[in-house]
């Protein structure tokens, strides 16, 4: 990135180039410390903030901006080329699995790595809306409830009234969470309403819920709430330190892949 004293902070596009820049590496824009740097009004930097967020780029919130979550891939391909982390990532949240738990596991291809890698001693009952996870624990040789209802494209989930109801019938010890964004303002969210409705049905019948993501997926905001903050018992993540630090503050339960 070329230096501030290089820039013509006056051109509205040079200025709004570089806070591309700063969004394809996945930084929020704070409008105060941004004009600080920059040496620029912080009416300047929000006037920028909102037309990129006309365009497209950033939604805004209080005190900045955050770069929007891009549609997601569809399911199947992902499971054609999974994140590189994923296997890792999975290791150590089946390593938080009791081996008697009754277990709910979300949806997509990082809870598929974690079914692949339950323990082998695990004689407890997984509760999915997702069939390639029952498929994948049940080749594990884990019991396996899964729970039916419209299966959602994005995520290859059931949804539903019923989904959410099915759900709220068990009490499960121990509830496995992929993450669309991980917001530390915002918690954790989804991209498809009905996937957050049975998302957050999951955890709150479950008594620990923990959510297992990429730092790609850090400071990143889905359109629907799944999860406030202090709803979230624990975090597995590839995320660096500097990332960690608001989730640490909140009580969040941070383990480091």
């Amino acid at each position: 990135m070329q230096s501030k004293a290089m820039l013509d902070l006056n051109n509205p596009h040079t200025r709004q180039k570089m806070l591309r820049e700063r969004l394809d590496l996945g930084t929020p824009l704070v409008a105060a410390a941004l004009a600080e740097e920059l040496g620029i009004s912080v009416d300047t930097i929000r006037r920028d903030l909102i037309a990129m967020e006309e365009t497209g780029l950033v939604r805004r919130v209080r005190g900045g901006a955050i770069p929007v979550t891009r549609s997601s891939p569809s399911y199947a391909e992902r499971a054609e080329a999974p994140d590189p982390g994923i296997t890792q990532l999975a290791a150590k949240a089946a390593g938080l699995i009791e081996n008697e738990a009754t277990l709910f596991l979300d949806a997509g291809t990082t809870m598929n790595a974690v079914a692949v890698q339950l323990p082998e001693a695990f004689s407890g009952l997984v509760v999915t809306p997702a069939p390639s996870v029952a498929l994948a624990a049940l080749n594990r040789g884990a019991r396996v409830q899964l729970i039916g209802g419209e299966l959602c494209p994005e995520g290859a989930m059931a949804t539903g009234g019923a989904a959410e109801r099915a759900v709220s019938a068990f009490s499960a010890d121990l509830c496995l969470l992929g993450a669309c964004g991980l917001w530390p303002d915002f918690g954790l969210s989804a991209e498809n309403g009905a996937e957050a409705g049975v998302k957050r049905a999951m955890a709150m019948a479950a008594a620990r819920a923990i959510v297992v993501t990429s730092s790609a997926k850090l400071e990143r905001r889905g359109r629907y709430r799944v999860l406030e903050l202090n709803e979230i018992d624990g975090l597995v993540t590839n995320g660096s330190s500097d990332k960690l630090d608001a989730f640490r503050a909140a009580g969040v339960e941070v383990t480091c892949v």
